[in-house]
């Protein structure tokens, strides 16, 4: 049976998405893999990161952008890549993403959306940076939307914990401040999880069903 998979915030930790994609057994041939943005800054290796992502979207995955890649698109960060020549290559590779997806019940998108307004006409900086209007906003087109950039920990959770809302899943567990990376089989309803401080650690449990 295909699995339906989401990850967000991945935020340089790269070697660590790979790591949680083998345990989870991905396979590109047959199942789906959304990719909410925010691949780049506060981790250790955003170059590597961008590079695997682009890796997986040859093989079918979905990667959005995030507001840390709307950044990158207006200037690359001199220290965090190795080759200059290669600055060109990134903000092409960006540029290429799109900042929203459907899928079945699905809505993937980076920061949210904004309520009543169609995901066509709704700005790049509603999808990207967007918070309270949408956190405190019901449901959205009966649709369950998927998205990272306020980690959960910020929502009242710990920082291991999913977070959800009116018709909202969100999966930022906040590798990006020392916490953890997460990748959300929504299939098969678990939670695979790794703290950025133990990456040898990797861990399974079970969430709700949406």
């Amino acid at each position: 049976m295909s699995k339906l998979f989401a990850v967000s915030d991945v935020h340089g930790y790269g070697f660590l998405l790979e790591a949680l994609l083998q345990r989870a057994e991905y396979d590109s041939k047959v199942d789906r893999l959304f990719l909410l943005g925010d691949y780049v800054n506060k981790g250790p290796d955003s170059t590597g990161t961008l590079d695997l992502v682009e890796s997986l979207c040859a093989s079918g995955a979905v990667a959005l952008q995030g507001n840390n890649e709307r950044k990158w698109m207006r200037q690359v960060p001199t220290e965090m890549v190795s080759e200059p020549s290669k600055t060109q290559k990134y903000q092409q590779l960006i540029a290429k993403m799109p900042l929203w997806a459907e899928y079945g019940p699905y809505v993937f998108v980076h920061a949210g959306v904004q309520p009543g307004i169609p995901l066509a006409a709704q700005t790049p900086e509603d999808l990207t940076e967007i918070r309270s209007p949408f956190l405190q906003s019901p449901t959205y087109q009966d649709k369950i939307v998927v998205f990272g950039h306020t980690s959960t920990f910020r929502l009242g959770e710990d920082p291991d914990q999913l977070w959800y809302g009116d018709g909202k899943l969100g999966i930022d567990t906040g590798a990006g401040h020392g916490y953890y990376l997460s990748l959300v089989d929504l299939t098969s309803c678990l939670q695979w999880s790794v703290a950025v401080t133990h990456p040898d650690r990797i861990a399974c449990r079970k969430i709700k069903p949406l």
